[in-house]
């Protein structure tokens, strides 16, 4: 049987299931980041097994100092609950975008399902400095929101 679950936090079982299959999941080792803990966590399960996570927070950035809500993806193991989890994000918490920090190989993949590549500086958070982005970033804005021209500033460390 196929089910999602949402949690605040996941047991060290699915942990290990979800993300202790290889070092560096997700090849973001080289930019030696800091990354910032997920509010919720959705994870797929088939017939009790967890096969699939992706993570969300709630935020709010700045964008040429007008404040955007945003509803922050990341630790995104598979495909199927990255929609579920934007659908929640926009309709439970009712946010302006989700807002995704992506490795390169997989930027054509999230535009195809309809995010966006920020132009724009991103800056962010690590423990003892601000810097730009290393990485692509993508918003899906939600409803008939524009995402606005301009520097964005995460003023957090990513996710």
């Amino acid at each position: 049987m196929i089910e999602i679950k949402q949690f605040s936090e996941l047991t060290d079982t699915d942990q290990k299931q979800l993300f202790g299959w290889g070092e560096d999941i997700f090849g973001v080792q080289p930019w030696n980041l800091q990354w910032r803990r997920k509010d919720l966590r959705f994870v797929l399960y088939n017939d009790g097994i967890p096969l699939s996570h992706a993570g969300i927070l709630k935020h709010t950035v700045t964008v040429n100092a007008v404040e955007v809500s945003v509803a922050g993806l990341g630790g995104v193991v598979t495909v199927p609950e990255v929609q579920q989890a934007m659908s929640f994000a926009e309709s439970e918490w009712k946010l302006d975008a989700g807002l995704l920090f992506c490795r390169p190989p997989m930027v054509s993949y999230y535009e195809a399902l309809g995010w966006e590549i920020v132009e724009s500086a991103v800056i962010i958070e690590q423990p003892n400095e601000k810097i730009p982005s290393p990485l692509p970033v993508m918003v899906f804005p939600f409803d008939e929101f524009h995402w606005p021209a301009g520097v964005v500033e995460l003023q957090s460390l990513p996710w």
